[in-house]
């Protein structure tokens, strides 16, 4: 697993170039949940946009994590793999797309 602390990237799947840029650090809600991290994705040269969702961290006393996350770039490229097979087309118009993945990006 190739984790990186940068905030922007690229990542190659299926011979295209997608861009990813955190979009949200964890945070917690007015409920006392916790939202996870969540990135943009965008192919290059295109528009439209998928927000994708990562699950709240915890700790192994089930507590949240904290700290500020890394990002699994693998974990991108599945999320990427799974959001076009749920229907995410990067090359039509349109609103940002939102999906929740596991934290492995399936």
């Amino acid at each position: 697993m190739q984790h990186t602390r940068d905030t922007s990237g690229t990542v190659l799947v299926d011979g295209e170039t997608y861009s990813w840029e955190i979009r949200r650090q964890p945070q917690p809600n007015a409920d006392g949940s916790w939202n996870g991290m969540a990135i943009t994705l965008r192919l290059e040269g295109f528009k439209r946009e998928a927000i994708v969702q990562f699950p709240m961290p915890l700790r192994p006393n089930g507590r949240p994590d904290m700290e500020k996350q890394r990002i699994n770039v693998e974990a991108v490229k599945t999320a990427v793999s799974s959001i076009i097979e749920a229907g995410w087309e990067p090359t039509s118009r349109g609103r940002a797309m939102v999906f929740d993945v596991d934290a492995d990006g399936h």
